[in-house]
């Protein structure tokens, strides 16, 4: 074989080669530094994002509810329309039958949608629209200290109101961590490390905050029963430990005799446990910090015949004191429910007695109630609209077809699907004879159906 010399190569080919290896290089290295990998970065290893896959996304779509589509409307409406080209505006009224009923969009923007959209954008790999929103969520929403208001307005004479909510906290950080392992620079990661601060002690247990909980008025009151022939060793029923509605009550309509109080506490749908395993298996939780967490939730469980959750723990997680009834008194809350009943099924930890209630409630009545009367042992109140994005997603967890495509079925029939409107393939709720489309539905539901 005859040799060739660098002579006979060429020089021209030489510097050539040099320039294509120096791009290659130099866009490596501007790569590890823009994704936070060189030079301080750090990689997160989080647990797999939950993609439902095709099998169970046909069931969705056989019920009306097309995923890929209703994303598409629902940045057209939410975030073109009725948002402000970046945030997604809570909700947006599409125009009415009269000339007068005009299309109309709220100008309320929650921190718990940017986080849904967000994830949204980083599932579809949209990440232009994905950085842009994350900025403008942190412009917007993040105050001094590194909090983040749980609302903005447009109207900016409002925007001097800082509510701060655990529940929309725990939603940005959970899809800040899952922005960051795909687009997340160093700052990102630091940003991630501060809020998680900002949420939990230095023993990793979510703070407590200001809930407020429904109580009886005077003239309805709650009393304990005797307990103390109870054998230790005994199950009581459920009013002996946690009391129930004594007086006259015949005919009484008991919503017009509540009032509220604030306690100090933790809602027990707020301890998001795949995400607590997470940030401590990345060191940003100290060790210990998801085994109290899911102590803290299983400790809920109502049992005494009762297969549902407590709506918060009383002080902080490690309390052995829970209060059942939210914002009804004597009723367990089945929107906090679902969510809690979510966050266990997801980690491998929902126990089969409340998924089988569950189960039971959506087969046999079609729809997911807000309450359940401890009194009357009957599912009562509004339909639980918001929780059926949850719903669907544990039904998944759970390997539960069945369950999924009742659900959907029941989703499903509010569904638009008039050709012609703006709003086809888009969720839909019937308010005041108008058509309102809500972020949060439109957006949980896209990913739980994709």
């Amino acid at each position: 074989m005859q040799r060739r010399s660098i002579g006979d190569i060429g020089i021209s080919k030489i510097i050539t080669g040099a320039i294509i290896v120096a791009l290659a290089v130099g866009a490596m290295v501007f790569y590890l530094f823009y994704t936070g990998r060189f030079g301080g970065g750090s990689r997160l290893k989080l647990s797999a994002t939950t993609h439902v896959g095709h099998d169970w996304s046909d069931i969705a779509a056989d019920n009306n509810i097309v995923s890929d589509y209703l994303f598409g409307r629902s940045k057209n409406l939410l975030v073109a329309k009725g948002g402000d080209g970046i945030l997604a505006s809570t909700t947006y009224t599409i125009a009415g039958r009269l000339v007068t009923q005009e299309a109309e969009n709220s100008g309320i923007y929650e921190l718990t949608d940017q986080a849904l959209l967000l994830k949204c954008y980083v599932r579809s790999g949209d990440r232009a629209n994905a950085v842009t929103l994350k900025n403008e969520v942190i412009n917007r929403f993040r105050l001094a200290d590194g909090a983040y208001k749980t609302f903005v307005y447009a109207d900016e004479e409002k925007n001097n109101e800082e509510i701060i909510t655990v529940a929309a906290s725990v939603e940005w950080l959970d899809a800040m961590m899952e922005y960051y392992v795909t687009y997340g620079n160093n700052d990102d990661y630091k940003e991630i490390c501060h809020l998680a601060g900002l949420l939990f002690d230095s023993e990793g247990r979510l703070i407590p905050e200001q809930i407020s909980v429904a109580k009886y008025a005077e003239s309805l009151y709650v009393s304990l029963e005797d307990i103390s022939d109870i054998d230790p060793m005994q199950e009581g029923s459920l009013e002996q430990m946690y009391g129930t509605l004594t007086g006259d009550t015949e005919g009484a309509d008991t919503k017009k005799d509540e009032l509220e109080e604030e306690v100090e506490g933790v809602l027990l749908s707020n301890i998001n446990l795949r995400l607590i395993r997470d940030l401590e298996n990345n060191s940003i939780l100290p060790e210990g910090s998801y085994e109290r967490a899911l102590q803290a939730v299983k400790g809920g469980f109502a049992g005494a015949g009762y297969a549902f959750y407590a709506y918060a723990a009383v002080g902080n997680m490690d309390s052995s004191a829970y209060i059942y009834s939210g914002t009804s008194t004597g009723a367990f809350d089945i929107s906090h429910n679902v969510k809690t009943m979510r966050n266990l099924a997801e980690v491998g930890e929902l126990d089969g007695e409340s998924f089988a209630e569950f189960k039971s409630m959506v087969m046999n009545n079609g729809r997911i109630y807000t309450e359940y009367v401890i009194m009357t042992g009957n599912y009562s109140g509004r339909e639980a609209l918001n929780a059926y994005a949850d719903g669907l997603l544990l039904a998944y967890f759970m390997g539960d077809t069945d369950l999924y495509d009742k659900l959907a079925d029941t989703l499903g029939n509010r569904v638009a699907t008039k050709s012609t409107s703006p709003a086809l393939y888009m969720i839909f709720r019937e308010e005041n004879d108008r058509y309102v489309f809500y972020s949060r539905e439109n957006l949980s539901t896209r990913l739980v159906t994709s």
